[in-house]
């Protein structure tokens, strides 16, 4: 794929974009992923969108050519090509990409014993980059460069009264110490597909669930905590820095099953025909 230097995606991260992701045939969520693309499309002021079948279209035929059975599918909206000023309207008008990946979750031993996290030293975004899906990601792109360098899987950050926020791509979630399920509210931090179901999913499981902000002295009394993505759907987490969490608690087990259920026969699984 070929993208024009001077698209505005390129030297501004003016755009968005979503992560979807497909398995054995089916796709995941796609109606709620492309509500958030176009949501954050206007959100900035993107204009001329492809209709939805076009893009269903588009989605189904960079699937079939791929040739994988699963994978992720990498949606762009950029303010395209046009000059290197800041200047919105001296493009010559929006542009649609469409790529394919192969999906690379954590390896099996992680869902486990679980991954390790930190906490992480990069500022929370504000509330309207935080809810909004840009490809201005260099925030996020610094969280993973700090957790690989030391030696984490994920960090997660905290804003400036304590409070819990998201990791560089993922959201995160603790099991309170009654086991319930408690997910930092959408405020600034971004609203997660994959987070958003695994709390219908845990509520369907029989499981309590909470939407609130938790301070980080919180996770000393939980019973554990858990990832959420798209590409890691959801994944125990086994310490969060020098604090251990011990055996991955039942809560954790049990929306991990559900949630695996979901994503294979859910009704969020849309069947696609990507035979030619």
């Amino acid at each position: 794929m070929v993208v024009p230097i001077d698209d505005h995606m390129v030297h501004l991260g003016d755009a968005v974009f979503e992560a979807i992701k497909f398995h054995e045939g089916g796709i995941f969520a796609l109606d709620r992923h492309l509500e958030r693309l176009e949501k954050s499309a206007q959100t900035i002021g993107l204009v001329g969108l492809w209709s939805r079948p076009q893009m269903l279209a588009m989605i189904v035929e960079t699937v079939r050519v791929s040739g994988l059975s699963d994978g992720l599918i990498r949606l762009f909206v950029a303010r395209g090509p046009g000059g290197f000023t800041t200047n919105p309207y001296e493009t010559i008008g929006t542009q649609v990409y469409c790529a394919v990946t192969k999906l690379a979750p954590p390896p099996a031993e992680k869902y486990v014993s679980g991954v390790r996290v930190g906490q992480s030293a990069i500022a929370v975004k504000e509330g309207f980059f935080a809810r909004t899906k840009t490809c201005n990601y260099l925030p996020n792109v610094l969280m993973k460069k700090e957790a690989v360098d030391r030696g984490f899987d994920f960090v997660v950050s905290v804003d400036e009264e304590g409070y819990l926020a998201e990791s560089s791509t993922e959201n995160f979630a603790m099991f309170d110490a009654e086991g319930v399920l408690v997910v930092p509210e959408f405020e600034r931090i971004l609203r997660g597909v994959t987070a958003v179901r695994a709390m219908e999913v845990a509520r369907i499981a029989g499981l309590k669930v909470e939407n609130r902000r938790f301070r980080l002295k919180e996770l000393q009394f939980a019973k554990g905590a858990v990832m959420l993505g798209t590409t890691i759907d959801v994944l125990p987490v086994k310490s969060f820095e020098v604090h251990e969490f011990g055996a991955v608690p039942d809560e954790c087990r049990k929306l991990m099953r559900a949630f695996d259920e979901d994503l294979r026969s859910g009704p969020l699984n849309l069947k696609l025909r990507t035979g030619s």
